[in-house]
């Protein structure tokens, strides 16, 4: 069982900041929100508008969420606000830090893939694509099928999605999207319990309403 969840009050105004992609590291607070069925701004502005944007984010970077005025920074920080608001974030402590590990363990994706999509020579990026592929990413996601494995629950912290399990989702889109050359389609097809994780919040009513409103088909 997920333990339940805390009582947040609702703030006035939610508004997330990030760039015009279904994807990303704003997609995880979107959907959390999206599932809890929590109205919030979706700002989006294209790359080439950052020098627009960037002085009012606290680290230079994005997603950032305004909450009645208050400009936050710092992904998995504002993932767990989302949670709390949406009831998708456990309330026992023990839930609580499995939750976070999974946040975590997903957030090691971006620390892994990043360099490469910033690389600037082809051939240089497509030699750590390669390693990636064959080695890095087979590492973390069978590390993270272990953690998954240990438990009997459906999702990350029992009968009932958390972000944790929101994260997996949006993760599996990411590596299974084709976009990223390099990195085989089907690299998560040998961890079931991840990806059936990541069907069942594909399934979710919330998460099928936001894909609808924004045009995201994903993998399924």
């Amino acid at each position: 069982m997920m333990g339940g969840s805390q009582s947040v009050p609702m703030p006035g105004k939610i508004k997330i900041t990030y760039f015009d992609m279904n994807g990303g590291r704003a997609q995880p607070m979107r959907l959390a929100l999206a599932m809890g069925d929590i109205e919030f701004e979706d700002e989006r502005f294209k790359f080439d508008q950052w020098n627009d944007f960037v002085d009012k984010a606290p680290f230079a970077s994005f997603p950032t969420m305004e909450v009645d005025g208050y400009i936050f920074c710092q992904t998995p920080a504002m993932l767990r606000y989302c949670g709390k608001l949406a009831n998708l974030y456990p309330a026992d402590a023990i839930m609580a830090m499995k939750c976070d590990m999974m946040v975590d363990s997903c957030c090691e994706f971006y620390d892994l893939i990043g360099p490469t999509v910033r690389e600037k020579d082809e051939g240089k990026k497509m030699e750590m694509r390669a390693l990636l592929n064959s080695e890095k990413l087979p590492k973390l996601l069978g590390n993270i099928e272990k953690l998954l494995n240990r438990d009997s629950f459906d999702y990350v912290c029992g009968d009932k999605p958390t972000i944790g399990d929101i994260f997996i989702y949006c993760q599996n889109n990411w590596l299974s999207s084709g976009m990223l050359d390099g990195i085989d389609k089907d690299i998560t097809s040998k961890y079931p319990r991840f990806v059936a994780i990541a069907k069942k919040v594909h399934e979710h009513p919330g998460v099928k309403k936001w894909n609808e409103k924004t045009g995201h088909k994903g993998v399924f």
